[in-house]
């Protein structure tokens, strides 16, 4: 009789834990399907989001008229082409000119939120280098005189000047980054050299992409 009851509570025990399994499961199944927060990003807990900036074009040239703005001219140095970065300390912040005048040269980088919710451009990162966002270019036309300061970027759209009052870009959105390459970056670039470019956020941020100098997509 002993072995009997013994027997009969294991089966109960056994039934019980089976049912609260499987309790357990239709629950974490339902909460999947439904989109509970535990299971997917949310928006009002932007650390836990992936990586949503994509670069899908950029002008690196080192000529005129970068990204088809008028006034956005590197200086073309001859024989060889070259982006200024670290030669140009003598007024970096200056237009571009002859390498021995002038201050750093621009490149442009076309970006593009693929995420579920507004970005935070907090930086770019050139060849190692941070560039940070340069607030006092803030709803200015970009042009001679209003134009991001060596080390940082401005934010324009993919079809206007108008420089941003804002680093966030909302979602399924695309703008253009008016970087002034910082004169921190230890050796110019060269043409057709790679450009190693990071955009950090407020979000997860992506690896590294290559760009080519002198190039434009």
């Amino acid at each position: 009789m002993k072995g009997m009851r013994r027997r009969a509570i294991s089966d109960v025990i056994a039934t019980l834990l089976l049912l609260g399994i499987t309790v357990a499961g239709a629950v974490l199944v339902t909460a999947f399907f439904q989109g509970n927060s535990a299971f997917r990003p949310d928006a009002s807990n932007p650390g836990t989001q992936s990586a949503s900036i994509k670069i899908i074009g950029y002008d690196t040239r080192d000529s005129t008229d970068l990204s088809g703005i008028d006034f956005l001219d590197n200086y073309l140095d001859s024989p060889t082409p070259f982006l200024c970065t670290i030669s140009c300390n003598t007024d970096a912040d200056a237009l571009p000119d002859a390498a021995a005048a002038g201050g750093t040269e621009f490149i442009v980088l076309t970006v593009r939120n693929q995420g579920i919710s507004k970005v935070t451009l907090q930086g770019v990162e050139i060849n190692d280098i941070d560039h940070s966002w340069d607030s006092t270019t803030s709803t200015f036309d970009l042009s001679a005189t209003h134009y991001p300061t060596a080390g940082k970027f401005s934010i324009i759209s993919t079809s206007g000047t108008i420089q941003s009052s804002t680093n966030e870009l909302q979602r399924n959105a695309e703008a253009r980054l008016v970087i002034k390459l910082s004169d921190n970056i230890s050796e110019d670039i060269d043409v057709n050299q790679p450009i190693r470019t990071r955009i950090t956020t407020n979000l997860l941020d992506p690896s590294a992409s290559i760009i080519t100098s002198g190039g434009v997509r």
